[in-house]
């Protein structure tokens, strides 16, 4: 099964506090109307593994929404560290 092209793009939203959002975005290339998602990060931030939910869903025909919900304590694109469980 071929998956269909996908566009990605970093956007800024705007908070109710007055704060602005990064937020990364992965949807279809053809034009819609499309199901949306609003896909949560896990604790080390909107990462290479969020991204690439992201556009694996966006592929599938979805347009997702991934915001980086520690806009007020971190820099604009945070990614912490995973650590290893192997020695």
């Amino acid at each position: 099964m071929s998956q269909a092209p996908i566009v990605k793009e970093k956007v800024e939203l705007g908070a109710a506090d007055g704060t602005r959002m990064a937020a990364y975005v992965a949807r279809p290339e053809q034009g819609g109307p499309h199901p949306g998602i609003l896909l949560f990060q896990e604790a080390f931030g909107v990462n290479r593994h969020i991204r690439n939910v992201s556009e694996r869903l966006a592929a599938e025909g979805y347009v997702v929404l991934a915001p980086e919900l520690f806009h007020r304590t971190a820099p604009p694109g945070f990614e912490a560290a995973i650590p290893t469980l192997l020695p």
